[in-house]
């Protein structure tokens, strides 16, 4: 029952790794991470993998959309004038969900390795008269 537990937390923890705030630049550019603060002229944002906030002016962000969903810098109606953003944005979340799932797989795959093995010993062991192995 303790290795399901933990697969479901590990399961969990994977899945709310899909939960980014989105910038999207002038150019084109499309970063999920982390959304700080403005201050000034000035955005701080983590992009996803990086270590520290940086800092983007705010004249080169055309959308700074929450996690919540709600906008911080541009609006539901700017994302509707740019395809090219909502396509690159799209691409980039189903790589994202793509991720997850191969994680996932991996981690049930792992699971189901060890518990054969685990099994396995447990019968080979009660088969020659030893203690079995708790579980």
């Amino acid at each position: 029952m303790r290795r399901y537990i933990v697969l479901l937390l590990i399961t969990g923890i994977v899945w709310a790794q899909t939960d980014f705030d989105t910038l999207v630049l002038k150019n084109g550019t499309v970063y999920f991470g982390e959304f700080s603060t403005i201050d000034g002229d000035n955005v701080f944002f983590k992009p996803k993998g990086a270590s520290d906030f940086q800092s983007i002016s705010i004249k080169q962000i055309k959308i700074l959309q929450l996690k919540d969903g709600q906008f911080s810098i541009g609006s539901s109606s700017d994302i509707l004038t740019d395809e090219a953003a909502v396509i690159a944005a799209e691409e980039a979340k189903r790589k994202l969900s793509t991720e997850n799932v191969v994680i996932i797989g991996c981690i049930i795959v792992v699971v189901m390795i060890y518990n054969i093995i685990q099994t396995t010993i447990n019968s080979v062991l009660d088969g020659l008269g030893g203690p079995t192995l708790v579980g």
